[in-house]
């Protein structure tokens, strides 16, 4: 009887002894399956951390009525009086617009200043731009703009529909950028601008004698070709890429468009 005793519980404690063996293996394989699902997790977690830090493409917006803000690190604006106007803003300065049965209608994207310096203290300005520009009438694509003291809007236009804006006598011309420009002065009176509704003040126009819808505009060389011309400018409040209509139809995508600014 006594070695019967000892052998049974030798055999039990061997058996005690193998299940608390594969208990604490299933507890370990537990643990490090954990561990290694929690590492995965981590990982994951932090490539999609890096993926967002790098994806910094603008998701595209669409805008229907007036509106001004900014997008792409530009400021932009959709302006109209009446009619069907769309405007889809894009990465930087690109944007893609489309209107009819509009009286006045204008999509641009540019730049603002604070009206304390000149273009000579920013330092060169040029816009490089690539459009596919589709007017139906009275349309032009145009880098536009204004300055304070003097008060004066500014157009350096590319290309246009079924009208070659201003009209009027030319004051002179300037070959740039592979193309002859004419100058051009005209006057509104009692006309909205960013003084008010109800003011007087210059245009100056430098338009293109040959159509384009690609390229560099050197914004400043035209500024120092009107001054030469007894045009002066003042100190600088807005540069923008724009679209503008009057009692037409069309549309535009500008793939790309900046501006440049100093020695960038």
């Amino acid at each position: 009887m006594l070695k019967k005793k000892v052998i049974f519980t030798a055999l039990a404690a061997l058996v005690m002894t193998s299940s608390l063996t594969m208990v604490e293996n299933t507890v370990f394989a537990a643990t490090t399956l954990s561990t290694t699902e929690n590492t995965f997790a981590k990982e994951a977690l932090s490539t999609q951390k890096i993926s967002s830090a790098f994806n910094t493409q603008a998701v595209p917006k669409t805008i229907t009525s007036n509106e001004i803000g900014i997008n792409g690190g530009y400021n932009y604006e959709l302006w109209k009086d009446h009619g069907n106007t769309s405007m889809t803003l894009k990465d930087g300065g690109a944007f893609s617009c489309q209107w009819s049965n509009i009286g006045n209608a204008l999509f641009r994207k540019g730049k603002k200043f604070n009206d304390t310096q000149t273009y000579k203290q920013l330092g060169n300005i040029s816009v490089n731009y690539d459009c596919n520009y589709q007017p139906s009438g009275n349309s032009y694509m145009c880098v536009y703009g204004w300055t304070r003291g003097p008060l004066v809007e500014y157009y350096i236009v590319d290309s246009w529909g079924s009208w070659r804006p201003p009209g009027g006598t030319s004051k002179g011309t300037i070959t740039v950028d592979g193309g002859i420009y004419d100058i051009y002065e005209t006057t509104r009176i009692n006309q909205p601008s960013i003084e008010g509704n109800n003011t007087t003040f210059k245009q100056y126009w430098s338009v293109r004698r040959s159509k384009r819808t690609s390229g560099t505009i050197s914004v400043s060389k035209h500024f120092a070709a009107w001054e030469s011309k007894g045009m002066p400018l003042g100190k600088m409040h807005e540069t923008a890429f724009n679209i503008e209509g009057y009692q037409s139809s069309g549309k535009a995508d500008v793939n790309s468009m900046s501006i440049n600014i100093g020695n960038k």
